[in-house]
């Protein structure tokens, strides 16, 4: 049985085109919905030409091979990175976005911030600092994207249920990205997929788009600070008073934390498995999970309808403990193959059905004078804790059954390797019946803070 909440206060109505607090009904602009997707667009295509293939810049730069740089293990201290720009940033910038700082001229900063930390990245020649710069980078992309997130859904407000379509777009960006990196530059330069992948030219296309999400976001609707200039403690005890008045929001974060944790054995190692494995064309067949991901989006409005978001979350993770389990069996031989396949392409019910769920019921959940920050504390407990952890995990478990000490040529046991992220997404699912529950709740038309999650 769940427990009585307050009801969110009421807001004020806004416009279609301007700045916008959330609770109000409204139709939206294509305009404004064009812009949005193009923000989404862009923002993700950034990161995505990037981010999945440095896995394989580090693993062929690992000493002895390439340029020797890195040292063993260094795959998941990288992976460590974008944790650590999710610990803290996220609720940082999101408080300073709802109390100070216009959100759209911030997003414009943390994109010239990104973009910079990429030069440093590709001319780094020492893998200290290479670390430094991909910290940094993720300093400002995860606040970004948080942001990111923060204003669509804020310039939404009353048809959140487009959320997952304008999303949708940016998913549309990364798919393009992995193309490009994947199958046309090879292509272009008539050189095998994983040269690309294993060079710093990811780095360089990806702080180029960076360049041009500068230029996009001048074009975005100007969005004010919505709480007024205040101090931190109001700001702390904002967060800390919606904490206390969701208690089902701090066990949702909670559980969300310990399914994300797995989430860096795909994320950071999967590009490096294909390429290993012999599968040519790694990044592009990546995003083929993209692909998927996209429909999932397209069903979310309905599926939260017919099933609730406690079961369509759990559908997520049950969808992680099989993925993981079909890249320890797979290979590029017969059915070895199609597991594999199946493994990408269950990568979009796993982002979306325990992500994006996660953000339309946290921006439910909050307050208008503290959407950004909640949108910040759910980013600190998965993409900061989360992945903070799967990172030392999988890096431990990469120098143990990847890499081990003392072996020239590492054995890759990618099978042990990844029976450990499956016995993790188990223990999720333990935990989401432990705290959760599987009473199924049906929503008519929008999520209620009160029985969402």
């Amino acid at each position: 049985m769940s427990e009585p909440l307050s009801p969110p206060p009421p807001v004020e109505p806004t416009t279609n085109d301007g700045d916008s607090s959330a609770g109000s009904t409204r139709s939206v602009s294509v305009s404004l919905m064009l812009r949005l997707g193009a923000l989404m667009f862009v923002q993700y295509a950034a990161l995505g030409l990037w981010s999945v293939t440095v896995g394989t810049y580090i693993g062929e730069n690992t000493a002895p091979a390439g340029t020797a740089m890195f040292s063993s293990s260094f795959v998941g201290l990288a992976g460590i990175a974008s944790a650590v720009g999710a610990l803290v940033a996220p609720l940082l910038f999101g408080a300073l976005a709802d109390s100070w700082f216009r959100t759209d001229r911030m997003i414009t900063l943390l994109n010239l911030a990104c973009g910079a930390m990429l030069v440093l990245m590709w001319s780094s020649t020492n893998q200290w600092w290479f670390l430094a710069a991909i910290i940094g980078y993720y300093q400002c992309s995860v606040p970004a994207l948080t942001l990111t997130h923060s204003l669509t859904l804020r310039h939404l407000a009353g048809s959140r249920e487009l959320f997952s379509i304008v999303r949708a777009s940016g998913t549309a960006g990364w798919i393009l990205a992995m193309v490009i990196v994947g199958s046309l530059v090879p292509w272009y330069w008539g050189m095998p997929s994983k040269l690309v992948d294993a060079s710093t030219w990811p780095m360089k296309m990806g702080a180029t788009v960076h360049g041009v999400m500068i230029i996009l976001s001048f074009a975005l609707p100007k969005t004010m600070p919505q709480a007024g200039r205040g101090s931190w403690r109001t700001l702390l005890h904002g967060c800390r008073a919606l904490l206390a008045m969701r208690p089902r929001l701090v066990r949702f974060l909670i559980v969300s934390f310990i399914a994300t944790i797995s989430a860096q054995f795909y994320n950071t190692f999967a590009n490096l498995y294909l390429n290993n494995k012999g599968v040519e064309n790694a990044a592009t067949k990546l995003s083929l999970g993209q692909v998927v991901e996209i429909v999932c989006m397209l069903l979310l409005p309905v599926l939260l309808v017919r099933w609730g978001p406690k079961r369509v979350f759990m559908i997520g993770v049950v969808a992680w403990i099989v993925r993981f389990l079909c890249l320890a069996y797979g290979s590029t031989e017969g059915l070895g193959m199609a597991l594999i396949y199946t493994a990408i392409m269950l990568h979009g019910v796993c982002y979306v059905f325990v992500y994006i769920t996660g953000y339309i019921y946290v921006d439910h959940a909050a307050t208008p004078h503290t959407q950004s920050a909640a949108q910040g504390m759910l980013a600190m407990a998965t993409s900061g804790l989360g992945h903070f952890s799967g990172s030392l995990l999988s890096g431990f478990m990469q120098a143990r059954y990847l890499t081990p000490a003392g072996v020239e040529v590492p054995p890759y046991d990618w099978r042990s390797f990844y029976m450990v992220a499956a016995g993790v997404s188990v223990v999720a699912l333990v935990l989401f019946f432990v705290l959760m529950g599987f009473k199924r709740e049906v929503m008519p038309d929008d999520i209620d803070p009160h029985e969402a999650v």
